[in-house]
């Protein structure tokens, strides 16, 4: 039986481990640099972002059209700090008065706990660009719907399109509002 010489592997699994540990440091390397991970927010100034103002649904403009309590939908955007603000007013269908609801959302891709009328839901968004807003709200049942918000180059029109994927490339409705304020 022919023994094998101890002395030669050692330089052999030395060569090997520091091929692992170089492997590995190239792997995190790729993994932790900014290409791979999430994109930064490209929020915008709150006094330079287009989507700051109220705006006012647009019935006849709207696809599929808005019926009346659709129609009467009014949101108010603004920011603090960081966080964009949604409140949003809407008529209540077969009776007299209005829904109302505020919430606070850090748009950075994430799903956040928010009111969503009398229950909580889960939203997040992104900006996209200074001029898209992409996102999607979990219902309290689990039901997710996803969403893109744009506002025109005059910055005097939103659109809010509603998906049925989240790729969004099944266009499912969109809503038009006129700024008002």
């Amino acid at each position: 039986m022919e023994l094998i010489n101890c002395t030669l592997m050692i330089p052999v699994r030395t060569a090997i481990v520091s091929f692992i540990r170089l492997s590995i440091f190239i792997l995190l390397s790729i993994l932790l640099s900014p290409s791979f991970a999430q994109p930064p927010s490209s929020l915008p100034e709150p006094d330079k972002d287009l989507f700051v103002g109220t705006w006012k649904a647009n019935a006849d403009r709207s696809r599929p059209k808005l019926d009346e309590v659709e129609g009467s939908y009014v949101r108010t955007v603004s920011r603090e700090g960081d966080d964009v603000v949604f409140s949003s007013r809407i008529k209540k269908p077969h009776s007299v008065g209005f829904t109302e609801n505020r919430y606070k959302l850090h748009c950075d891709g994430s799903l956040h706990r928010v009111q969503c009328g009398s229950a909580f839901c889960k939203k997040s968004c992104l900006y996209v660009t200074a001029t898209r807003v992409e996102g999607e709200t979990v219902e309290p049942d689990g039901t997710t719907f996803y969403w893109a918000d744009e506002v025109s180059s005059d910055g005097q029109e939103i659109r809010i399109y509603s998906y049925n994927d989240k790729a969004r490339k099944k266009l499912k409705s969109i809503e038009v509002a006129d700024r008002v304020k």
